[in-house]
């Protein structure tokens, strides 16, 4: 179309073109088909008159797969308008009627008619319904074999077809690559993120960690290992900052560092302050530099030095076989090391320490939970001390997914992190980019918990009432049992102490017995009343002392043996000498007494390992009801928790809803009016409640920890593992449309791959003058589907812009003198008294040497933001609406009204296939066809709509980078003010700035919005030409082989090279489809023919008119296609003269009978 010049539309030109048609060109190619270029769709130009076709391209360029409109001799072609009046659609269909079919509701497969063969079951129609994405990632795999198939057989013959071909294989096979879902994970330092991301990993340490402040924090990507080499199972990749990123982290750090007189600042001992935090840093990079080198050096030439310019601008790629030795290589990148400062560092050799220059992490693992495609991204702390880390965070954010917000759960409800969002700034973030319903919270930390608090908190005292009365129970009962434990210990010793007396008297009596043997007379020993210690275990014990002396303990009675020097000092009256019986006699005693103790004894050891027993199985008892209890808490809290946050998420959406309202027409606004479903909300805010800690102990981590997982019954209890499956669902809905996109694109590649397969270029069944007479009625029709497709965009995007007036650049309007009234005391209050809010001076030089921007003790500040607030505030509610309401509406009717244009193009081309009889099989790869069209269509909205979601978001951040190219003046100004009174200045001098610019600045900001927005609908309108474009060239191809046919010189064929790779390629074609059986769990060879009304009843309404129109044309055609037609009663033996007279005669028959 572009390419040529406009002529006005005459009914009439359509005989005029076909007598000087017929009378100009040679009988062997009547009709010029030898190059019939596929019109453009440009719906800048106007539309062109018939007769200006050009037909300049060669046959063998039109093959199906192949872009047409790309061959450097293609002309636009357009057919007039007015001949026909072009397709309308229905301007109040909506996506409900055609589009938003139930899953059960969308083709999955297509009609089983006579011309088909048997075996034409379509398993690819009905796996690209699926919405399985591992049915579909298989059926992806087998895409990719089968394209594979193809090429081997397209590369055994070379010319312009089969180059084409392979190009358009090449181009799909690139879009099979599968998608990543960015998870953005956030929280303030010390929520547990690096552990819980460990735990989802089931690592027990890989993420970087530094020992120090969070400074030294970077953020990490983490994403699957798709290497199966052993050797590097777990890889990382540490990219640096570039030479100029690192010099402007000089500067800054240089101006905190230095004072007024250009030294180093005394502050710089105090770590907490901007010069000590400056100081780190230039001495962790730079370790052997002293106050006085610093003082004098310059950024550029800290960058120049030889110990950073190798690394600056590089990546170091790092490859382990597990995941310890990974993270003890990492940490050599992103640790701190200990604090060395002054004299120190001359005396020891220090390494340089990387973490400063370090841009991003990213680590590679085999995680079962990242293998589905989820890429987690631990971001640094949105509120830490680094203003840096806050914009790099601000980055991710803008391209995530999905956002995880840790909190430890002691935490998340006290200090309201679901309705605070941290910051209205973040929420009010969340609106302008439509993540809101992205967000998951986790709360962390779970096993920290108290059993008192939480039992009165929670208020289980009734319902643990029972238990907690068993465990004391079973306490009172372990302390009874402890009590006789010891008074049985205590027997026992008793018992020992006999038998140790007992034992020494029977020492004494044997030795008197061998005395008698020897011929001794000897006495009975006297007792001695006296207890005496014994020093010594006696020696020659009897076989059984042995057993029994570890037990007897000192104390024990003693006899004295006065069988010599007090046997002489008495009379032989007093005293008997013993005989051998009586000693015997009292051996016998001995022995009969020591039995008895030592069974008395073992009764009580069996006493003791009884009482001992039922105290540890009471112990045992009350540390599982213990345990009960504590889970019955944790899940108690975890519950109240989760309940809370959703309310308190809701609650601060409605807040936000409220506030935008009321500054947006407070004379219309009603509180008690919800402007959307906060129940539904609060339901559809994911939650976990995690123990990071417990889940690794009970997988037999954390062996060094005293950690014990009471509470934890399981690991499904520490709801890591649910946390696993949400990230892998995450990648579902994207998974899913990816494999259909790529599986529909591939049945459009092969559905016209079999048009070109079949056709030898001799199979034509219409005359010349039929050719002719099909073609033009055909490019009649393709005309009007052109004009409409150019009539739908148009309307499309002029709804775009009408709903980004009323609810973006209206607002704009009313909005910039707000925010330049109120800029002026928002500048005052920054200078203001601290107990007025105002920053202290030296926060206040901070925040103006980073471009306004900087988060300290006091908290994050952001100047800009704070100036541009007005009009943020009152955008939200319309750029939302906007946004996510009314683009996507409007995109939705763009998709209805082009699928009802496909539908009527093909039953208008198929009710004249039908009339004349031309190529009924061919009709039915054209339904097929069709319906791919339809679903691509369906996907369009989708596609769209994330390309406005990226470009809208990048749009809304435009704002207040605008504000701080306006303030940058006074930020230096402010800057570089030193000595008395400097503070006054600065302030003075920031308010004088302010109060010139408000009038320009927020005007300047808003049109630089508005230029993005404006670029957007450029690229959007593009996507959208450039799609129908290349579907149109598409349709336009098909239709013309199928419908028309090539002409070609009757006396050649093509070479038996092509003709047998065209069969060959034909062949696979054929039985591409059975191979995607499995996937469906079916064998193709046993799959039933189906019936009509089976398929019909699984196919959309709007799709089952494809089905029973090609069974219908079928049924109404004679075997053998032999019909009394005028048509078929022209034959080759016609003069030209007489072929010239009879085709005027039907064209004007047939232009009466379809109303032209």
């Amino acid at each position: 179309m572009d390419d040529n010049q406009p002529i006005k539309a005459d009914p009439s030109a359509i005989e005029d073109l076909v007598d000087s048609s017929i009378k100009s060109e040679p009988v062997d190619d009547p009709f010029g088909w030898s190059s019939p270029p596929p019109p453009r769709i440009a719906s800048s130009q106007p539309v062109q008159d018939i007769s200006t076709i050009h037909t300049d391209i060669p046959a063998e360029d039109l093959s199906p797969g192949r872009s047409v409109s790309a061959h450097p001799h293609a002309s636009a072609v357009s057919t007039d308008a007015d001949v026909s009046v072009p397709i309308k659609a229905d301007p109040e269909i909506r996506l409900s009627q055609e589009l938003n079919q139930e899953p059960s509701q969308e083709p999955d497969s297509e009609f089983d008619s006579g011309e088909t063969g048997p075996e034409e079951t379509k398993y690819l129609e009905r796996l690209i319904s699926q919405h399985i994405p591992e049915s579909l990632e298989s059926g992806v795999t087998i895409g990719l074999e089968l394209l594979g198939q193809l090429k081997a057989q397209l590369s055994t013959f070379k010319n312009a077809d089969v180059d084409a071909w392979l190009k358009s294989i090449q181009e799909l096979e690139e879009r099979a690559k599968p998608t990543r879902t960015v998870v953005g994970v956030v929280g303030n330092t010390g929520a547990g993120k690096s552990s819980v991301i460990n735990a989802l990993l089931d690592e027990e340490r890989l993420l970087p960690t530094n020992c120090l402040r969070a400074c030294t924090a970077s953020p990490t990507e983490i994403s699957y290992n798709y290497s199966d080499d052993p050797t590097e199972l777990y890889r990382a990749e540490v990219e640096f900052i570039t030479k100029d990123e690192w010099i402007r982290e000089l500067e800054v750090l240089f101006n905190d560092l230095l004072d007024g007189n250009g030294d180093v600042s005394r502050e710089c001992s105090n770590a907490d302050s901007e010069a000590g935090v400056a100081y780190a840093k230039l001495k962790a990079v730079y370790p052997h530099k002293t106050k006085e080198m610093i003082a004098m050096g310059t950024p550029n030439d800290f960058a120049a030095e030889a110990s950073v310019r190798g690394v600056l601008g590089s990546v170091k790629k790092l490859r382990e076989g597990t995941a310890r030795a990974l993270y003890g290589r990492l940490q050599h990148y992103v640790d701190s090391k200990e604090k060395i400062t002054g004299i120190e560092h001359r005396k020891r050799n220090i390494p340089i320490e990387y973490w400063p220059l370090i841009k991003v992490v990213r680590i590679y693992t085999k995680a079962n939970a990242l293998s589905t495609g989820a890429l987690i991204v631990d971001l640094p702390g949105v509120q830490d001390s680094n203003a840096a880390r806050a914009a790099v965070a601000e980055k991710y954010m803008k391209s995530c997914t999905g956002l995880w917000i840790v909190a430890p759960i002691t935490r998340a409800v006290d200090d309201k992190t679901a309705k605070s969002l941290l910051g209205d700034s973040f929420k009010r973030q969340l609106k302008y980019d439509g993540t809101y319903l992205a967000v998951s919270f986790i709360c962390s930390k779970t096993d920290d918990i108290s059993i008192t608090e939480a039992v009165d908190s929670l208020g289980l005292e009734e319902e643990i009432a029972e238990s907690w009365n068993r465990a004391e129970e079973l306490e009172t009962s372990n302390d009874a049992s402890e009590v006789l434990l010891a008074e049985l210990r205590s027997q026992k010793s008793a018992f020992a102490e006999q038998l140790d007396e007992i034992e020494v008297k029977y020492d004494i009596w044997d030795d008197l017995l061998s005395k008698v043997s020897d011929g001794m007379d000897v006495y009975a020993p006297v007792e001695n009343p006296k207890k005496r210690k014994r020093q010594a275990k006696p020696h020659g014990s009897r076989k059984n002392r042995d057993s029994y002396d570890s037990e007897a303990e000192d104390g024990s009675y003693s006899f004295e043996d006065d069988s010599s020097d007090k046997e002489n000092s008495q009379s032989n009256e007093d005293r008997q000498p013993l005989t051998e019986d009586d000693i015997d006699q009292q051996l016998t005693s001995f022995r009969s007494q020591r039995k008895k103790i030592r069974q008395e004894r073992r009764e009580l050891d069996a006493q003791i390992a009884d009482t001992r027993k039922q105290i540890q199985d009471a112990e045992l008892e009350r540390q599982d009801i213990l345990a009960e209890v504590k889970a019955r808490c944790i899940r108690g809290r975890n519950e109240y928790s989760r309940g809370a946050i959703k309310q308190d998420f809701a609650m601060g959406i409605k807040e936000l809803d409220q506030e935008n309202a009321a500054e947006e027409d407070d004379t219309t606004f009603d509180p008690d009016q919800d402007l959307r479903d906060y129940d539904e909300v609060a339901r559809s805010l994911p939650v976990f409640c995690v123990s990071s800690r417990a889940y690794q102990k009970i997988n037999g981590r954390l062996q060094k920890d005293d950690f014990r997982s009471h509470g934890f019954m399981s690991a499904e209890d520490t709801e890591v593992p649910q946390l696993q499956q949400h990230a892998k669902k995450l990648t579902e809905a994207g998974r899913a449309s990816h494999c259909r996109r790529f599986l529909n694109d591939l049945a459009q590649i092969t559905n016209s791959m079999k048009i070109w397969a079949t056709n030898d270029g001799t199979h034509s069944t219409l005359t010349d003058v039929e050719q002719r007479r099909e073609e033009m009625h055909l490019r009649k029709l393709l005309n009007d589907l052109e004009t409409g497709f150019e009539a739908s965009i148009e309307e499309a995007m002029k709804l775009v812009h009408q709903s980004l007036n009323e609810h973006v650049y209206h607002i704009f309007n009313s909005s910039v003198p707000l925010a330049a009234n109120a800029a002026p005391s928002t500048a005052a209050g920054w200078g203001a008294h601290k107990s007025l809010g105002g920053l202290v001076w030296a926060t206040y030089k901070a925040t103006v040497r980073r471009n306004g921007v900087y988060s300290g003790a006091a908290g994050p500040r952001d100047f800009n933001q704070e100036l541009v607030d007005p009009i943020s505030r009152n955008l939200a509610t319309g750029w939302e609406r906007a946004f996510q309401r009314r683009l996507p509406a409007i995109l939705d009717e763009f998709a209805a009204k082009t699928k009802k244009q496909l539908k009527e193009f093909h039953q208008a081309a198929r009710a004249r296939a039908e009339k004349r009889h031309t190529n009924v099989a061919g009709i039915v790869t054209l339904s097929s066809q069709i319906l791919a069209h339809m679903r691509t269509l369906e996907q369009l909205p989708i596609v769209l709509r994330a390309t406005i979601t990226d470009l809208q978001r990048e749009a809304n951040r435009e704002f207040t980078p605008a504000i701080c190219h306006a303030m940058a003046y006074a930020y230096q100004v402010c800057s570089d003010e030193r000595g008395q009174g400097s503070f006054n200045r600065m302030k003075t001098a920031m308010s004088n700035h302010v109060d010139t610019s408000r009038n320009t600045m927020f005007r300047e900001a808003t049109d630089i919005v508005k230029a993005r927005l404006d670029a957007m609908c450029r690229t959007v309108r593009v996507s959208m030409t450039d799609e129908m474009e290349e579907m149109f060239a598409s349709v336009f191809r098909d239709y013309m082989r199928v419908l028309v046919g090539t002409t070609v010189d009757r006396h050649a064929k093509l070479p038996p090279e092509e003709l047998a790779m065209r069969a060959n390629v034909n062949n696979v074609l054929q039985g591409g489809d059975s191979m995607f059986a499995p996937v469906l769990g079916e064998l193709h060879t046993d799959v039933p023919e189906m019936g009509d009304d089976a398929v019909r009843n699984d196919l959309p309404e709007e799709m089952a008119w494809v089905k029973s129109e090609a069974a219908s044309e079928a049924e109404a055609l004679p075997v053998d296609m032999e019909v009394d037609h005028p048509m078929h009663a022209t034959n080759d033996s016609l003069t030209r003269a007489e072929a010239d007279d009879l085709m005027q005669q039907q064209i004007r028959s047939q232009s009466e009978d379809d109303g032209w």
